[in-house]
């Protein structure tokens, strides 16, 4: 009997051995992804850019929930919670052994801490949406209630499923947040190096409640050219980029055998930003010229060449619930003309280009960020459109620095702004929620936090206001609705396109991305420990109809599902194995046991 109980013990520590050796397998030792530009400190006060730059503080910091592949929020650092009927009060509990990055415990004390800090100490993004917080409650070191104001619709969206939790025992003494360098927070990455200018270097947190993270570290490389950052990642210098390939490489990715390339609708908005507080910007004619104007769909085609769908005039993406789908965009160069004309913008003095009412000259420049090829062609083609129809105008590309100090000052609208026109873009999360238009249209800066053209109506606070205090789905979409229509109208700016996202990355290096909807593979759901849920299939831009694209994209689709799956089908394949290791072994002695008449219990 001895004798077989050996050999079923062997077999079971073989197939361990095979099961442990191909697990070690899958944990990534070092991963490096090419990011465009130095996001400064990363902390939620410091951090530059929405994407990718609030993606890498969300690897160093926590939110209480988190939003899953399709932007639905789920609990992160809450294990449980509750909601009255009434919608003003949320009960929670987090999870137990939260560690920050140097060992303390994060506690609801800490909550409670990062909400009044960001009240005391402002920052658009987060401190808005805590305003409907009547109240914080602490219970005790897990347990905590808001009390709200008033129910608010997107609550789990923003802020619960945005706001990073700062620990307590580090901001308390920290009086001057912007300029703050400390980056500790409770993530399953930790900051281990910053060279300004040239890479970040990020290390698994050990500890971390959800599990160890899969990658033992990440850099990740500053490279500003973004043809040096797809040449970097051909050449295998890199494993992956957190921009999405240009249009006309796709076909040159997708044929690299070393590569695999993912497609997905992007939420990232592309907009021709006018500066509606200046004159002749102010006038609601000149700004709907403008926009007669620019052939939008000439853009998709030719410079994304077919990789993005058409911008809505209400800014909405097409694929939101709320879309006003009776908006269609317009281009009419005559049209345009005819509007300038009758508002009293006219060629006075026969030179071809128009001026004001009060007969002097119009110049104006279109600010474009010199490291996005796209974007500077685009302000080209627009430029040319506008000196056709009389609009004097040319283009300067200037660093990313420079542009968002002259179109954004410090990031905060309330200290106005210094430009004409200008090539922009909103990172995914714009278009998370319809009532983010309020951020970007109201002519109250600390409402319209984001209002950076200065646009101002009346209307259009109401409607805000009137959106604001309705809970009523139905009555809400209408009121959206009802918004997208007035922006249309009134052109505070155009929306040009929403552009396909298209990555890539070495799937030999790591496979355990995770593509978020509107946003891409580069996202904390890609480098957090547990099982990889494939995102469903995205429908495809409506304005390509080519056979070969879609065909592109159902097998950009099919190799997500491969990349999410590999090694959950490879862990079952070895727990199986394993179970019917085990149930083979006890019959085999089982039966011996009952040939030998042997009565031994089995204790194993």
């Amino acid at each position: 009997m001895k004798k077989y109980l050996v050999s079923f013990v062997l077999v079971i520590m073989l197939v361990l051995t095979c099961f442990s050796s191909i697990y070690a397998e899958v944990q990534t030792e070092s991963l490096t992804i090419g990011i465009t530009q130095d996001e400064n400190a990363l902390n939620p006060y410091t951090y530059v850019t929405g994407y990718p730059g609030l993606d890498l503080v969300n690897l160093l910091y926590d939110n209480l929930f988190v939003l899953d592949e399709n932007n639905i929020p789920q609990p992160w650092l809450v294990k449980e919670y509750s909601v009255s009927k009434d919608g003003l009060t949320y009960e929670f509990t987090l999870h137990e052994n939260i560690k920050w990055h140097d060992g303390e415990a994060l506690t609801a004390y800490d909550v409670k801490f990062t909400i009044d800090y960001f009240i005391v100490h402002p920052k658009s993004r987060f401190t808005n949406p805590l305003q409907s917080i009547a109240s914080v409650e602490v219970q005790d070191d897990t347990s905590f209630t808001l009390v709200l104001s008033q129910a608010d619709p997107n609550f789990m969206i923003q802020p619960l499923a945005d706001l990073p939790i700062l620990p307590e025992h580090i901001w308390t003494n920290v009086t001057d947040p912007d300029n703050e360098t400390n980056a500790v927070g409770s993530g399953p990455y930790q900051l281990v190096e910053h060279s300004s200018g040239q890479y970040y270097k990020m290390a698994a947190h050990k500890d971390y409640f959800m599990g160890e993270p899969p990658i033992g570290e990440i850099v990740f490389p500053i490279i500003e050219d973004t043809t040096a950052m797809f040449t970097a990642l051909q050449a295998g210098e890199i494993d992956a980029i957190s921009t999405s390939i240009a249009p006309e490489l796709v076909n040159q990715f997708e044929s690299n055998p070393a590569l695999k390339v993912v497609r997905g609708a992007g939420y990232s908005t592309t907009l021709f930003q006018i500066n509606a507080e200046k004159y002749p910007m102010s006038e609601t004619a000149f700004r709907k010229a403008i926009d007669y104007a620019i052939d939008k769909q000439n853009l998709v085609d030719t410079l994304l060449l077919g990789y993005a769908e058409l911008g809505s005039p209400g800014f909405i993406h097409p694929s939101s619930l709320y879309y006003n789908d009776e908006l269609t965009p317009v281009f009419d160069p005559d049209q345009a003309e005819q509007l300038l004309e009758e508002a009293g913008f006219t060629d006075t003095d026969g030179d071809g280009f128009r001026e004001d009412q009060n007969g002097e000259q119009i110049s104006l420049t279109t600010l474009v960020y010199s490291n996005n090829p796209i974007r500077i062609r685009a302000a080209e083609l627009i430029s040319e459109s506008l000196n056709n129809i009389g609009i004097r105008n040319t283009v300067q590309a200037m660093d990313a620095t420079t542009v968002d100090s002259l179109m954004w000052p410090e990031f905060d609208v309330s200290k106005g702004r210094d430009y004409d026109l200008g090539l922009w873009g909103w990172s995914n999360t714009m278009q998370l929620f319809p009532d983010r238009m309020i951020e970007l249209f109201h002519s109250d800066p600390s409402i319209g936090s984001v209002n950076i053209g200065g646009y101002s109506n009346p209307e259009f606070d109401q409607l805000s206001e009137q959106l604001q205090s309705t809970l009523d789905e139905e009555e809400r979409t209408s009121i959206i609705k009802e918004m997208q229509a007035f922006i249309a109208e009134e052109a505070p700016f155009i929306t040009l396109y929403y552009q396909e996202i298209v990555n890539a990355y070495n799937p030999e290096v790591y496979d355990g991305y995770v593509f978020q909807t509107g946003k891409g593979i580069i996202n904390k759901l890609s480098f957090v420990p547990g099982e990889k849920v494939e995102a469903p299939a995205t429908e495809q831009n409506n304005s390509t109809n080519d056979e070969s694209s879609a065909g592109t994209t159902g097998d950009a689709e099919s190799e997500t599902e491969s990349a999410s799956s590999g090694s959950a089908n490879t862990t079952i394949f070895l727990v199986g194995g394993l179970i019917a290791a085990v149930a083979v072994g006890f019959i085999f002695i089982k039966r011996k046991s009952k040939k030998n008449n042997d009565s031994d219990d089995f204790g194993f």
